[in-house]
């Protein structure tokens, strides 16, 4: 995948992107999610409501403002992966794995704030139309890393498994968590029950 270049535009949006999602998630932790509009966001982040939309299509996207970039990287690593004539993921376990090792290097540029993942913890747990909402990222999320795989050469059925296989480890072990610096230790613990399923040859 090409990267845009950086210009002087680009920087000015993403810091203008970034003062958007700070000031929403500050307010959501003072208030709540359902009692911060939009508005409210928009004046504490000191643009107008226009410039709000658009970067995000309502204030429910923009606790997952990340998440497009985050994917783009580990669909990056997949292919890389090819290039690099890695295993490439043809089997299940083996693309399971890939797309856990392609998150892992994904979050390493991508690492939120605890304050943030606290926050976000706990707007997950006390908003039912939140947590769907999550689900519909992770489903969207699953279908650009099976595209990836199949890209690879990973056969359909395989690709399209397995990337739903680790996005359903990546909920579990966000329920599984006590908190957010919990995330990755339950992650890689769900992943070695996966692994057990097939005995240690696998």
């Amino acid at each position: 995948m090409q990267h845009p270049p950086d210009t002087l535009h680009a920087r000015k949006r993403r810091k203008a992107r970034a003062t958007i999602v700070s000031a929403a998630f500050q307010l959501f932790a003072e208030h709540g999610f359902d009692k911060v509009t939009v508005a409210e966001i928009a004046e504490r982040a000191e643009v107008g409501r226009t410039t709000f939309f658009r970067y995000f299509g309502d204030k429910q996207q923009v606790l997952f403002a990340d998440d497009g970039a985050e994917v783009d990287r580990m669909c990056d690593r997949v292919r890389e992966a090819d290039r690099q004539e890695e295993a490439q993921g043809k089997d299940l376990g083996a693309a399971v794995e890939l797309l856990r090792e392609a998150a892992v290097t994904a979050r390493r540029h991508s690492v939120p704030s605890p304050a943030r993942s606290v926050v976000l913890a706990r707007l997950l747990r006390e908003s039912v139309d939140l947590r769907s909402r999550y689900l519909l990222t992770h489903e969207q999320r699953a279908d650009r890393l099976a595209a990836a795989l199949i890209e690879i050469g990973t056969a359909e059925d395989v690709a399209v498994l397995a990337a739903h296989t680790a996005m359903a480890c990546e909920l579990t072990a966000l329920r599984l968590a006590e908190g957010p610096e919990a995330f990755p230790t339950r992650l890689d613990e769900v992943h070695a029950l996966l692994r057990g399923l097939h005995g240690p040859g696998a």
